[in-house]
C-alpha cells in the first residue's frame, strides 16, 4: 500500500509540473510569435488553467515531503502534549482539505450540469480546467489521512521525518 501511495502522490507532482513546463512553453510560443507578429489564440487561457493544475496537483507529494509551511514553534514546545497537537492539526487540515475536496468536485458537477464553457478566446467545457482542483485535493486528503493514521498507529508523520532527513543531511555535509 505504502507504494502506490507514494506512486500517487509523486505521479501527481509529475503532472504538476509537466504543467509548468507547458506555462513555460506556451510563453515563449506567445514571445516568438509577438515577433513575427502573430497572436497565439487561448495561450493566455491555456497559461492560467496550467497554473491552476501546477498549484493543485503536487500538493500531496510537498506536504509528504516536508514542503509545505509549518509553524511549529508551539508544538515544539508542547512536550508531552506534542502528539495530541499534532493529531489535532492533521484533523483539522484534513476537514478543511475534505471540504476543498467536496466543493471543488460541486463546482465541477455544476460546471458539467450546466454545459459551462469557458469565457476567453478558447470555448471548452468549463469542468475540463476546473478538474484539477479536486484532483489535487483529494489526493492531499488521502495524504493527511496517510499521516494521520500513522501517527495514531505510533509512527513519525511524514513531514517530520523528511524534517529528520534535512537536517541529518545538514549535520552530516558540514
Amino acid at each position: 500500500m505504502r507504494k502506490i501511495l507514494d506512486t500517487l502522490y509523486f505521479s501527481a507532482a509529475l503532472l504538476g509540473a509537466l504543467f509548468i513546463v507547458a506555462i513555460g512553453l506556451l510563453i515563449c510560443i506567445q514571445v516568438f510569435g509577438r515577433q513575427m507578429g502573430v497572436q497565439v489564440k487561448g495561450a493566455d487561457d491555456l497559461t492560467a488553467w496550467s497554473v491552476v493544475a501546477a498549484g493543485f496537483l503536487p500538493l500531496a507529494y510537498t506536504f509528504r515531503n516536508g514542503r509545505h509551511i509549518r509553524v511549529t514553534l508551539i508544538i515544539e514546545k508542547a512536550g508531552r502534549f506534542k502528539r495530541a497537537m499534532e493529531l489535532t492539526v492533521l484533523v483539522v487540515g484534513l476537514f478543511f482539505t475534505g471540504y476543498l475536496t467536496y466543493s471543488s468536485m460541486d463546482m465541477v458537477r455544476d460546471s458539467i450540469r450546466f454545459n459551462d464553457l469557458t469565457q476567453g478566446l478558447i470555448n471548452i467545457p468549463l469542468w475540463i480546467p476546473q478538474i484539477s482542483i479536486p484532483i489535487g485535493a483529494t489526493i492531499l486528503a488521502i495524504a493527511i489521512l496517510d499521516d494521520l493514521l500513522s501517527l495514531i498507529f505510533g509512527k513519525s508523520p511524514s513531514y517530520v521525518l523528511a524534517a529528520e532527513n534535512e537536517e541529518s543531511a545538514d549535520v552530516h555535509s558540514d
